[in-house]
């Protein structure tokens, strides 16, 4: 579902289709407040449901680089030292008072600060597009075409939750939108949190190692003899 769709359906919940108090970039705007709202409640079963990659110039000298726009925290932060190389090697973080003193160009770290992250010690050389950055962005629709990356049925809590704030101005009931957002939240894990469907982890005890009470062995397939 694409926001216009998405819009069409909040005009219907709040008994507003045609624009009166609510213009199409008011409604836009509770949009994505509404979808930043599901999202995060996506991360806390799954933190890396929506990942970003992008990128910044290094620039020789110089220690501290902005972090992209929105991102909710990195999963992966790649330096790249000269233009000839061509594979980003991953950062250890390490606390600023840490970070600050390190010399070692062989294991460059990097540090948390506000909305910056410190690289130490700096880049030696300016590249393009030296550091790339995989994060976690509170996601926005942009254009009317653009659609949620979320699993769709989540599409409509955002329809719902959009409904729920345009009616906080006002007096109108939202217990249906209310009613309905708790239904679909309420499955978010069983969309979320298991990435592999076809190779899930399975916690496999070594059973041939087991021992009875009191440090007797029991007998099994791999011991069939008696136990102690």
């Amino acid at each position: 579902m694409n926001r216009s769709a998405m819009r069409t359906l909040v005009r219907r919940r709040i008994l507003e289709e045609t624009a009166d108090d609510w213009t199409d970039d008011n409604i836009n705007d509770l949009i994505n407040v509404a979808y930043a709202l599901v999202a995060k409640t996506v991360r806390k079963v799954d933190p890396e449901a929506i990942l970003h990659w992008e990128h910044r110039d290094t620039v020789a000298g110089t220690s501290w680089y902005e972090k992209p726009e929105g991102t909710r925290g990195p999963a992966f932060i790649g330096l790249k030292g000269t233009a000839a190389v061509t594979e980003y090697v991953q950062l250890t973080r390490a606390a600023y008072h840490v970070a600050r003193s390190n010399a070692n160009a062989d294991e460059t770290v990097y540090c948390h600060r506000g909305r910056y992250i410190g690289i130490f010690p700096a880049p030696t050389e300016a590249v393009t597009d030296g550091i790339e950055f995989m994060h976690a962005p509170t996601p926005t629709l942009s254009v009317d075409t653009d659609v949620p990356e979320l699993e769709t049925t989540l599409h409509y809590a955002i329809v719902c939750w959009t409904a729920m704030l345009a009616k906080g101005d006002g007096l109108e009931d939202d217990t249906k939108e209310a009613n309905e957002l708790r239904r679909i939240l309420a499955d978010i894990p069983d969309d979320y949190g298991t990435n592999d469907l076809g190779q899930p982890l399975l916690v496999q005890p070594d059973v041939s190692d087991s021992r009875g009470r009191f440090g007797s062995r029991i007998s099994n397939d791999r011991d069939p003899g008696r136990g102690d």
